[in-house]
């Protein structure tokens, strides 16, 4: 007796007391991971502590028969939440499914009711004072120990495996769990007459105390290595010294369709065999145990591969850990960027080149008009100028607006697209033909900017200058037309063009599309630039060159359309030279604007 206290339920208390302060500390934390398992542990084991307590002052029949039933709730579930949260601290959450933790969350129960209700003194062999336990309670405890078990080799890989803080976080973890297992092992085996449980549970309770303040328990729960690398959206590879593959995760197998975890144990080069650059890659980034990092392409698709040697303890390179990362997006950003770049430095030599000429064409008229006494002659030339300066600002502001990416395309027929361009158009004597009724997905009002500036570029570049007398050179008006480019016409991609029967281009088409480039003193060199910007919108690709009738031709492939063909009334394919009729039974040749 210490001042008439029994020191067996001075532990009890004491116990009791070292759990509700955990439980208070724990709350503080509790929307950290493993914090709600941990919390329900602690505050069992006080429920265990309490009712031991309460069992030694009140002798009252029915106190004593409700005590024992919550007594061994405490029990039971102080074993189930204390392997709940080992699973969730060692990383191993995916076990706790909701089956699993009903059938868990059952067991405290049933052994709460079996205590209580004793049926055949199978639970306890007598009831008096004295707990003789039954069959059904060494049941009980062969599976405590057994959870017990599982939780001691958790722990024990867990140090194991763990870095500095959660190799304190840890030890003080198992050697509390280790104090349970001696001071419950003692009462078991019968070396003392009293439950020694709530000692073991005071030394790990104070180890838990140490471990949550100063190895910060419940605030540096770690993250299982696994869940990680399940988790993170780079490809993952661990390949060994022979070239086969040891781990790969969730990421890395969707990069190759089929694979799965049959592919653990393969020869990386038999894995990735059919993909040549893949192959060059691997030997290159594995010729020497050095870090590296490059980028390469699959297709469309680009990647940015890291490797980083993985040496054993004793410092001997036994592997490489592969890191693969999608960057398409990245690329495509750092090419708008320069795309962007460039675009403003384009912009620049215009204003200060292109702009200037004119300017000072206008500010040398405006000077002589100034001296002059009659300077109304000089008007014309200054009008002229400003009309130069504003045709220029209105293509560089084209050049500006129409090369952003189409992102809500319409379904509009490309016959009435042309028709309505070629309307707009001063086009003289020349005629249009268009052998396509396609329907395709574009910007209408772009795709209408597109075939003004390519009819405009065969009118003002494709007919050559009259002769002195009048006449026509090539002896008939010019001949403009529009059709459809067949997927197995242009390599595989459906598409459209536009040709016409006049002089050509110049060197082949190969810098038409430049910026500033024309052969006409009065041009601005923007409208095939124009073309270009609103093809690249559209995710199409352009290309000049010569016409079957000698003239220019520009062909525009990747083309959605809003059917699978174009088709005339017999279901034909239109092709050159052969018009599909419209809808009012009319060829769609246009009559000159």
């Amino acid at each position: 007796m210490i001042q008439g206290l029994d020191p067996i339920l001075l532990i009890y208390i004491l116990s009791a007391l070292l759990s509700g302060a955990l439980a208070v500390i724990l709350w503080q934390h509790h929307g950290k991971t493993g914090v709600i398992p941990l919390l329900g542990t602690v505050l069992a084991v006080g429920l265990w502590d309490v009712s031991l307590v309460l069992l030694s002052v009140i002798g009252h029949p029915l106190a004593t028969t409700v005590l024992t039933g919550t007594l061994f709730l405490g029990v039971g579930f102080a074993t189930m939440t204390f392997l709940v949260f080992t699973l969730v601290y060692t990383g191993r959450e995916q076990f706790l499914t909701t089956p699993i933790l009903a059938v868990l969350s059952a067991e405290p129960i049933l052994l709460a009711v079996l205590a209580v209700v004793n049926p055949s003194h199978l639970f306890f062999e007598s009831f008096n004072g004295t707990l003789e336990p039954g069959p059904l309670l060494w049941i009980h405890l062969g599976y405590a120990y057994l959870v017990l078990g599982l939780v001691t080799v958790l722990i024990l890989g867990f140090l194991y495996r763990s870095r500095s803080l959660y190799k304190g976080q840890s030890a003080a973890l198992l050697v509390g769990t280790l104090a349970t297992w001696i001071a419950n092992g003692v009462y078991v085996a019968g070396f003392v007459e009293f439950d020694t449980s709530p000692i073991g549970f005071v030394v790990a309770g104070s180890l838990y105390a140490v471990a949550i303040v100063r190895y910060r328990l419940a605030d540096v729960v770690p993250i299982a290595r696994d869940r990680v690398i399940d988790t993170v959206t780079d490809g993952v590879f661990v390949i060994d010294t022979d070239d086969r593959i040891i781990d790969i995760n969730p990421a890395a197998r969707d990069l190759f369709e089929g694979a799965d975890s049959s592919v653990i144990g393969t020869d990386v080069h038999s894995f990735i065999a059919g993909y040549p650059v893949l192959e060059e890659q691997y030997d290159e980034i594995t010729t020497a145990p050095v870090e590296s990092e490059r980028e390469f392409s699959l297709g469309t698709v680009a990647y940015h591969v890291r490797s980083t040697p993985i040496e054993d303890s004793r410092d001997r390179h036994v592997g490489w850990l592969l890191i693969i990362r999608d960057i398409t997006e990245r690329k495509r950003h750092e090419e708008r960027l320069e795309q962007q770049n460039d675009r403003l430095e384009q912009f620049a030599n215009i204003v200060s080149h292109d702009l200037r000429n004119p300017l000072n064409v206008a500010d040398g008229y405006l000077d002589l008009a100034r001296e002059a006494d009659n300077p109304a002659q000089y008007f014309d030339e200054i009008d002229r100028s400003h009309d130069r300066m504003e045709t220029i600002i209105e293509d560089v502001l084209a050049l500006a607006r129409e090369g952003s990416a189409v992102t809500d395309p319409e379904p509009v027929s490309l016959a009435d697209l042309a028709e309505q361009a070629w309307e707009s158009v001063d086009t003289g004597d020349a005629t249009l033909s268009v052998t396509s009724d396609l329907t395709i997905l574009v910007d209408p009002k772009r795709i209408t900017r597109l075939f003004e500036n390519l009819f405009r570029n065969s009118v003002e570049h494709g007919t050559p200058d009259e002769t002195d007398d009048g006449a026509d050179p090539i002896g008939s008006p010019l001949e403009v037309e529009v059709g459809t480019i067949g997927a197995d016409d242009g390599g595989g991609s459906m598409g459209f063009y536009v040709s016409d029967d006049g002089l050509g281009l110049p060197d082949e088409g190969e810098d038409v599309f430049e910026d500033g480039y024309t052969t006409n003193a009065e041009g601005t060199g923007f409208g095939l630039s124009i073309v270009q910007g609103i093809a690249t919108a559209h995710g199409w690709t352009v290309t000049a060159g010569e016409g079957e009738r000698g003239g220019a031709r520009f062909d525009f492939t990747g083309v959605d359309s809003d059917g699978a063909s174009e088709s005339g009334a017999d279901g034909s394919v239109g092709t050159l030279g052969s018009p599909v009729r419209a809808s009012d039974g009319q060829s769609s040749d246009t009559t000159p604007s």
